[in-house]
Protein backbone atom coordinates (compact mmCIF):
# COMPACT_ATOMS: atom_id res chain seq x y z
CA UNK A 1 0.00 0.00 0.00
CA UNK A 2 1.22 3.46 -0.63
CA UNK A 3 2.57 5.44 2.11
CA UNK A 4 1.85 8.97 3.07
CA UNK A 5 5.01 10.21 1.30
CA UNK A 6 3.83 8.46 -1.67
CA UNK A 7 0.87 10.10 -2.08
CA UNK A 8 2.00 13.56 -0.67
CA UNK A 9 4.83 13.13 -3.76
CA UNK A 10 2.42 13.20 -6.67
CA UNK A 11 1.40 16.80 -5.27
CA UNK A 12 -2.25 16.31 -5.40
CA UNK A 13 -3.16 19.34 -3.70
CA UNK A 14 -1.45 21.39 -6.80
CA UNK A 15 -4.48 21.07 -9.07
CA UNK A 16 -6.76 23.64 -7.65
CA UNK A 17 -9.98 24.41 -10.04
CA UNK A 18 -13.30 26.28 -10.15
CA UNK A 19 -16.38 24.90 -11.17
CA UNK A 20 -17.44 27.73 -14.40
CA UNK A 21 -21.22 26.79 -13.52
CA UNK A 22 -23.63 26.26 -11.27
CA UNK A 23 -23.01 22.16 -11.05
CA UNK A 24 -25.03 18.84 -9.46
CA UNK A 25 -22.13 17.48 -7.38
CA UNK A 26 -22.67 14.25 -5.47
CA UNK A 27 -20.98 13.90 -1.94
CA UNK A 28 -20.66 11.39 0.97
CA UNK A 29 -22.32 12.28 4.32
CA UNK A 30 -20.46 11.09 7.77
CA UNK A 31 -22.34 10.42 10.46
CA UNK A 32 -20.70 8.59 14.33
CA UNK A 33 -22.08 5.42 13.29
CA UNK A 34 -21.42 2.90 11.48
CA UNK A 35 -22.99 4.43 8.21
CA UNK A 36 -21.93 6.48 5.80
CA UNK A 37 -24.35 8.15 3.17
CA UNK A 38 -24.68 10.45 0.29
CA UNK A 39 -26.22 12.84 -1.31
CA UNK A 40 -26.66 15.69 -4.05
CA UNK A 41 -26.09 19.39 -4.38
CA UNK A 42 -25.84 22.22 -6.51
CA UNK A 43 -22.81 23.60 -6.09
CA UNK A 44 -22.09 27.51 -7.28
CA UNK A 45 -20.38 28.93 -10.20
CA UNK A 46 -16.73 29.87 -8.55
CA UNK A 47 -16.86 27.91 -6.09
CA UNK A 48 -12.62 26.49 -5.81
CA UNK A 49 -11.70 22.56 -4.85
CA UNK A 50 -8.37 21.06 -4.62
CA UNK A 51 -8.35 17.27 -4.99
CA UNK A 52 -6.15 15.84 -1.80
CA UNK A 53 -5.86 12.27 -1.40
CA UNK A 54 -7.36 8.85 -3.01
CA UNK A 55 -11.20 7.59 -2.29
CA UNK A 56 -11.10 4.79 -4.48
CA UNK A 57 -9.58 3.77 -7.97
CA UNK A 58 -11.31 6.18 -9.95
CA UNK A 59 -11.75 9.21 -7.68
CA UNK A 60 -9.94 11.64 -5.57
CA UNK A 61 -11.12 13.37 -2.32
CA UNK A 62 -11.33 17.05 -2.80
CA UNK A 63 -11.61 20.32 -0.47
CA UNK A 64 -13.01 23.96 -0.75
CA UNK A 65 -10.46 26.57 -1.44
CA UNK A 66 -12.72 29.14 -1.51
CA UNK A 67 -16.38 30.08 -2.29
CA UNK A 68 -19.39 30.48 -0.04
CA UNK A 69 -18.92 27.41 1.89
CA UNK A 70 -21.28 28.12 5.07
CA UNK A 71 -24.38 28.43 3.36
CA UNK A 72 -23.25 25.56 0.85
CA UNK A 73 -23.16 23.53 4.35
CA UNK A 74 -26.55 24.90 5.79
CA UNK A 75 -27.87 23.86 2.90
CA UNK A 76 -26.59 20.68 2.60
CA UNK A 77 -27.28 19.90 6.50
CA UNK A 78 -31.11 20.91 5.42
CA UNK A 79 -31.06 17.85 2.94
CA UNK A 80 -29.35 15.42 5.59
CA UNK A 81 -32.38 16.74 8.37
CA UNK A 82 -34.98 15.52 5.93
CA UNK A 83 -33.28 12.70 3.88
CA UNK A 84 -31.15 11.16 7.09
CA UNK A 85 -34.04 12.32 9.82
CA UNK A 86 -32.85 9.86 12.43
CA UNK A 87 -29.44 9.91 12.07
CA UNK A 88 -29.08 13.67 11.85
CA UNK A 89 -27.91 14.28 15.56
CA UNK A 90 -25.04 12.28 14.45
CA UNK A 91 -23.73 13.80 11.80
CA UNK A 92 -19.79 14.55 11.76
CA UNK A 93 -19.65 15.78 8.18
CA UNK A 94 -19.41 15.57 4.19
CA UNK A 95 -16.26 14.68 1.67
CA UNK A 96 -16.79 15.91 -2.02
CA UNK A 97 -15.15 13.94 -4.50
CA UNK A 98 -14.27 14.19 -8.46
CA UNK A 99 -14.39 11.00 -10.34
CA UNK A 100 -12.41 10.32 -13.50
CA UNK A 101 -15.31 10.86 -15.83
CA UNK A 102 -16.22 14.04 -13.82
CA UNK A 103 -12.74 15.21 -14.72
CA UNK A 104 -13.41 14.72 -18.61
CA UNK A 105 -17.20 16.20 -17.89
CA UNK A 106 -17.95 19.31 -15.46
CA UNK A 107 -17.25 22.63 -16.51
CA UNK A 108 -14.11 22.98 -14.68
CA UNK A 109 -11.55 26.05 -15.59
CA UNK A 110 -8.11 24.70 -13.72
CA UNK A 111 -6.05 27.45 -11.96
CA UNK A 112 -2.85 25.18 -11.14
CA UNK A 113 -2.71 22.12 -12.71
CA UNK A 114 -4.82 20.22 -15.51
CA UNK A 115 -7.19 17.61 -15.71
CA UNK A 116 -4.72 15.65 -17.40
CA UNK A 117 -2.19 15.77 -14.39
CA UNK A 118 -5.19 14.60 -12.14
CA UNK A 119 -5.90 11.65 -14.27
CA UNK A 120 -2.24 10.66 -14.48
CA UNK A 121 -2.39 10.57 -10.66
CA UNK A 122 -5.24 8.73 -10.70
CA UNK A 123 -3.65 6.24 -12.99
CA UNK A 124 -0.20 6.18 -10.72
CA UNK A 125 -2.31 5.25 -8.03
CA UNK A 126 -3.95 2.45 -9.59
CA UNK A 127 -0.78 0.95 -10.55
CA UNK A 128 1.71 -1.46 -8.96
CA UNK A 129 4.35 0.96 -7.24
CA UNK A 130 1.49 2.86 -5.59
CA UNK A 131 -0.88 -0.24 -4.65
CA UNK A 132 -3.87 1.31 -3.41
CA UNK A 133 -6.53 0.10 -5.24
CA UNK A 134 -7.13 -3.16 -7.06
Amino acid sequence: MATQEQIEALKIDENVFELTEDTELEYLVHFAAPFTGADKCVVPKGTTFAPHSPMRGDALYMHFVDGDKDSLFERMEAQVKVNYENLFTRLQGFSFFITEDQLKTLPLKFRNGSAERLMEIICQLRSPVYPIFP
